[in-house]
């Protein structure tokens, strides 16, 4: 098993989930529960009045609203990792999601046989703006590349390439372990490369005859006709395997498919392949000698191709040297564009990029200076907001002639009420003025303001690495184009 991770929609009671997150017996009495945006004694408070604020949560029913996700992300038995590292990587994840934007739970559970996050996290964004995560399937294939990317920095066992149905450990274990993989694995090769050879689904399987392969069909209720395969060097004691079970391109219908797609692919291949030759001979034979010579002289390919390894023949000898003359001119354009837009020549591009990547790591780190100051910012506000929005509660509650109904009616503002004013308290704030309804509007703006500049800040830097990015990637490439054309073997920058 390696990380794993998955992601549910809540539209029942996000109380529920965030209690069986936060469980002090599955979190080493809580010491494994981290919050970001909001203290575990307001979290509720706040999960409930983030939706307030979105249009779409007031306009439908409450059973159709995604009111937060859980996000489990599992971890390898074979990982040496600790509990504590397991909820520095769900964080970590969760910043590099969503930056904050989002107030999360992040908890940390040892109870079973591995060591699993369960992370809940608003739907909507926590500065009260009413903005909802994007909910579509890019979100889990983020989560998923976020959490992948993290694990192998951290030395961890990641799902590579994953594709198809799912595997079995004893099935991943032979492809992990198998220079040729899994039985299963084989018989995919086996019938990918028959489907190239093969005119329709019964040519197929005339092939895969020829190929070796021991074949059975039968018709079942749920898929109509069935095909199953077993491999060449099969006993008769070896499991049969269907079509449909060893992936969603191998079932009958999809092996026709994939047939009549290649088929038609090759056909239109050849079709446009003998219209441009036929438009090229039209073009050339309208040109005059003057225009063809100047023809000869245009760039016509987009990559340095090696001509090294081409064997000169008394056929082929034109057209390698049509290419080294192209090669030539690509070369010089290439030189061209980076001194005119990066300033430098073919044997400064190193440097160039070496300048651009310590140009990145300081920007980086000034982004990560900035992120714990933002962090704090964004729960002061929310803290701030949820101090105003239940002091009256509080007032009412400490008034109340029968307070203990008063409670069970009003608990979730009640402990949000509380766990804010001791976060204020704790970090020394005067907050008498914050009962005041002009005083707090005119502060609450202020924080606001701050918050957003910091922020604007944050994406000004991240826009220059992108930026400087971008940049490398094209000098890498300039560089692996000219060492080419060079026939320079030069490790890869």
């Amino acid at each position: 098993m390696m990380a794993v991770t998955k992601i549910i929609k809540i539209k029942a009671s996000v109380e529920s989930c965030i209690d069986y997150a936060t469980n002090s017996l599955k979190t080493n009495n809580g010491e494994l529960v981290k919050c970001i945006g909001c203290e575990l004694g307001s979290a509720k408070y706040s999960f409930l009045t983030a939706l307030s604020n979105n249009d779409y949560h007031k306009s439908h029913k409450d059973s159709e609203l995604v009111k937060a996700y859980h996000i489990i992300q599992s971890f390898s038995n074979d990982d040496k990792i600790t509990p504590k590292e397991a909820n520095a990587i769900g964080l970590e994840m969760m910043e590099r999601m969503f930056g904050g934007k989002y107030i999360f739970i992040c908890a940390t559970h040892t109870d079973k046989g591995h060591i699993h996050n369960h992370i809940i996290v608003s739907s909507v964004e926590s500065a009260r703006t009413g903005k909802m995560i994007n909910d579509d399937l890019s979100l889990l294939h983020k989560l998923r590349r976020t959490s992948d990317q993290l694990c192998r920095e951290h030395g961890l066992n990641v799902i590579e390439k994953p594709k198809g149905r799912g595997k079995s450990y004893k099935e991943w274990f032979e492809d992990t372990n198998n220079p040729k993989g899994s039985k299963k694995q084989q018989l995919r090769d086996l019938i990918d490369s028959q489907i190239k050879l093969s005119s329709d689904f019964d040519d197929f399987l005339n092939h895969m005859m020829e190929a070796g392969a021991k074949i059975e069909t039968r018709t079942s209720h749920k898929y109509g006709q069935v095909t199953k395969y077993k491999l060449p060097e099969a006993s008769e004691n070896d499991h049969w395997n269907r079509g449909y079970r060893l992936g969603s391109g191998y079932s009958n219908q999809m092996i026709t498919k994939r047939i009549e797609r290649r088929i038609k692919f090759e056909a239109d291949r050849e079709a446009l392949k003998k219209e441009r030759a036929e438009a090229n001979k039209a073009r050339r034979d309208s040109m005059s000698k003057a225009e063809k010579a100047i023809d000869r002289t245009q760039l016509k390919i987009s990559s340095i191709v090696d001509t090294s390894k081409m064997e000169i023949t008394s056929e082929n000898y034109k057209k390698i040297m049509w290419y080294n003359k192209q090669n030539a001119m690509l070369a010089e354009r290439i030189k061209g564009e980076i001194k005119k837009k990066y300033g430098v020549s073919y044997t400064e591009i190193k440097s160039k990029i070496s300048k651009f990547t310590a140009e990145n790591k300081r920007i980086a780190q000034e982004i990560r200076d900035y992120k714990e100051p933002i962090q704090e910012l964004r729960k002061l506000i929310e803290n701030c907001q949820i101090y105003i929005d239940t002091f009256k509660i509080n007032e009412r509650y400490e008034a109340s002639k029968d307070p203990e109904r008063y409670y069970e009616n009003h608990d979730i503002a009640l402990n949000a009420f509380a766990a804010a004013e001791d976060y204020l308290s704790r970090k020394g704030f005067d907050t008498s003025f914050l009962r005041d309804k002009e005083k707090s509007e005119k502060f609450m703006t202020s924080l606001r303001n701050r918050l957003e500049a910091a922020e604007d800040t944050v994406l000004t830097a991240e826009e220059e690495i992108n930026k400087n990015e971008k940049a490398i990637a094209e000098l890498r490439k300039a560089q692996k184009n000219l060492d080419k054309f060079h026939k320079k073997n030069r490790d890869e920058i």
